[in-house]
């Protein structure tokens, strides 16, 4: 790596990041069903027998998923499926490539049940390790768009360009009704105003997502003239907002940036000519931890 950075083959500024599902060296006829306490305790025996032929180690990203399946030729190896396909075991492969000429910069595998947005900040770190860089924009994906990978890039001061997940998930939901931008936040009074000039007031606080759920009265909404424009849910309209919200909307005004539609572009080009040449030229189609 240090060899291509002086040779001008990588710049480190900018990342991309993707991954891909890769069959386990194990057929579908290996996967055995059973309680979650069976398999754990099967799960223990293999890597206890493993220990003793070389050092081994539970990957720490492994996370219990499909405790009900288990491989016997490759227990480390996630029952998943891909597309419409059979359920099989198979790998994650996580990847970062620099933007200069598409050198791989950072890889790690992982059970095929762990997803590709749960590694985004640690193939960053790998990155800018190895290239002995600071990485500017991280470009990816939609599934990569979420709320804790935008926060955790512009926390660090990295520029998100990866498409917006939420944007994904609430196109059809919300199809019809008043979005998140037509109500006024008022940040000093911690309160919301719907177009109808209602209020909507902080009533919840969501721990794991870290976002205040705001509502408003459900006898004002049930008598709105605006209700049908404005909310489906029978107890009247409500908004989430995280409890860092301003580096959010930094995070997603960038990733809707003409820049990033075109970094996007760019990506899709250089990761399916990567993932074509692992799969064609190094047998990437088929492995084993």
């Amino acid at each position: 790596m240090a060899q291509c950075v002086e040779a001008g083959l990588v710049d480190g500024s900018k990342l991309y990041g993707d991954s891909s599902l890769v069959d386990a060296a194990a057929s579908k006829e290996s996967v055995i069903k059973g309680t979650p306490e069976l398999i754990a305790a099967l799960k223990r025996a293999y890597r206890a027998t493993e220990s003793k032929l070389e050092d081994t180690t539970t990957p720490e990203s492994y996370e219990a998923v499909n405790d009900r399946l288990m491989s016997r030729s490759d227990p480390d190896a996630a029952a998943v499926r891909r597309g419409g396909g059979d359920s099989r075991p198979r790998y994650h492969h996580h990847r970062a490539i620099d933007d200069q000429k598409g050198v791989i910069t950072a890889v790690e595998t992982t059970p095929g049940s762990i997803p590709e947005n749960k590694k985004l900040l640690e193939l960053i770190e790998q990155h800018e390790k190895n290239t002995v860089s600071h990485v500017e924009v991280a470009v990816a994906d939609h599934k990569y768009g979420t709320q804790e990978n935008y926060v955790a890039c512009a926390e660090r001061g990295t520029r998100s360009h990866m498409g917006d997940a939420s944007a994904k998930q609430n196109h059809i939901r919300s199809k019809g009704i008043f979005p998140e931008s037509a109500f006024e936040c008022d940040p000093v009074k911690d309160i919301y105003r719907c177009p109808a000039g209602e209020t909507l007031k902080p009533r919840r606080l969501h721990w794991a997502k870290r976002t205040i759920e705001y509502k408003g009265a459900k006898a004002v909404c049930a008598g709105c003239s605006l209700r049908a424009q404005c909310t489906r849910a029978s107890n009247g309209r409500s908004l989430k907002r995280h409890e860092k919200q301003a580096a959010l909307d930094i995070a997603r005004a960038q990733a809707h940036s003409r820049a990033a539609e075109r970094d996007r572009r760019r990506r899709r080009h250089l990761m399916e000519a990567s993932f074509a040449d692992a799969a064609n030229n190094h047998h990437f189609k088929r492995g084993r931890i």
